[in-house]
C-alpha cells in the first residue's frame, strides 16, 4: 500500500561531520546512527513483497546485499512519487513518467541503505530530500555570505563559534564550496548556543569584522583558533586579519550587532534548530553525515533540478 505524504514534524536531523553529532543548546550530543553492518559479499537477486517492481532499467544495486535489496525494493514499492503522482517512486522510476526527481530519488535510497541507515529512517530522509513539501523558505537578509548572489545553489549553515562539530564542518563547506566555485552560494548565520559563554563574543567579533570587510577572514580564524577566545585571544586574531581595533570594539559593543545576533538566532528556531551545525541547501534540511562526498551528491543533483519543487 503506497504511503501517503510525510509531515516536516517527522523529518530528523541525523548530525554531522560523520560523527553524526551536533552541539546542542543542552551541551548534549545527538546520538550517531548505526555503521553499516558488514555485508559479507552476499550475492544473488531479490524478490520484492507482493507483486511489486523488482527491476528498473539503469539501476544499479550491485552493491547491496540480498537482505539490503530487500529493504530496498519494499521502500521503492511503498514510498509515494515526490512529485505527488498516484504511483510508487519505483513505478514512476520504471516507467519513465514526468518525475524528474524518481530515479535520483532510488540511487539516493540504495546509498543510504548502503550506508547503514535504519528502514524506519528511510522514508523520512527521501521526503526530506525530494519532496516538494519539504522546502522551506530561510530568511537570510543581512547574513556574510560567500559566492554570487545569482548561484544556483544556497548554502546556508546556523552555526556556533564555540561548537567542535562547526569548526570541523568550517574546512568540509570551504573545500565543497571551491568544488563547486561560481554555482554556490555559503550563507552564514550565527545560533549562538546557551551553554557555550564564548560563542556570543565570538559571533559579536566575527560581525564587527564585516564591518571592515574582513568577516571571512575573523570567521575562519575563529574556527581554527576555537579553544583560545578569550577577549585578548580575539584582539589578537583582529590584529592579525589587520582589523582596526579601536573601531572594531566600537563595532563589537554596538546594538546593531546585537540585534543581528539575535535576528540570525530567532531565525533558527523559528525553523526549530535544535543544534549546530544545521544546514539548508535550496531550503532543504541537510539530513546526512556532514561529508564532502554525500554533500558534493546532494548539491549536484541540485545543480542537475533532480528535486521536486
Amino acid at each position: 500500500m503506497l504511503r501517503s505524504k510525510l509531515t516536516l514534524a517527522s523529518v530528523f536531523v541525523i548530525g554531522a561531520l560523520g560523527l553524526g553529532a551536533s552541539c546542542r543548546n543542552n551541551g548534549a550530543r545527538t546520538p550517531q546512527s548505526d555503521a553499516a553492518a558488514a555485508r559479507g559479499g552476499e550475492t544473488g537477486s531479490t524478490v520484492a513483497a507482493g507483486n511489486g517492481v523488482t527491476e528498473i532499467q539503469g539501476l544499479d544495486l550491485a552493491n547491496l546485499n540480498a537482505t539490503e535489496r530487500d529493504t530496498f525494493w519494499a521502500v521503492a514499492n511503498d514510498e509515494l512519487s515526490p512529485c505527488g503522482d498516484p504511483h510508487s517512486i519505483a513505478v514512476c522510476a520504471r516507467d519513465r513518467l514526468q518525475c524528474r526527481a524518481c530515479m535520483p530519488a532510488l540511487r539516493f535510497l540504495a546509498k543510504r541503505i548502503e550506508d547503514g541507515y535504519a528502514r524506519d529512517q528511510l522514508s523520512d530522509l527521501i521526503h526530506a530530500r525530494y519532496s516538494a513539501q519539504a522546502v522551506q523558505q530561510v530568511r537570510t537578509e543581512g547574513a556574510p555570505s560567500h559566492g554570487s548572489q545569482m548561484a544556483a545553489v544556497t548554502v546556508v549553515e546556523f552555526s556556533d563559534y564555540e561548537c567542535p562539530h562547526c569548526a570541523r564542518a568550517m574546512p568540509i563547506l570551504r573545500q565543497v564550496e571551491r568544488d563547486f566555485e561560481g554555482r554556490v552560494r555559503v550563507v552564514h548565520m550565527n545560533f549562538p548556543l546557551s551553554g557555550h559563554i564564548h560563542a556570543m563574543p565570538a559571533a559579536r567579533a566575527a560581525l564587527a569584522a564585516a564591518r571592515q570587510n574582513k568577516f571571512w577572514e575573523m570567521h575562519y580564524k575563529l574556527f581554527e583558533n576555537q579553544q583560545h577566545l578569550e577577549p585578548a585571544d580575539i584582539d589578537r586574531y583582529a590584529t592579525e586579519v589587520g582589523l582596526d581595533l579601536a573601531r572594531f570594539h566600537t563595532y563589537a559593543a554596538s546594538p546593531e550587532i546585537e540585534a543581528a545576533i539575535r535576528g540570525t538566532r530567532t531565525e533558527g528556531e523559528r525553523l526549530q534548530i535544535q543544534g549546530t551545525p544545521t544546514i539548508f541547501i535550496n531550503g532543504r534540511r541537510y539530513e546526512l553525515n556532514l561529508e564532502r562526498e554525500p554533500l558534493r551528491e546532494w548539491i549536484q543533483e541540485e545543480l542537475d533540478g533532480a528535486t521536486a519543487r
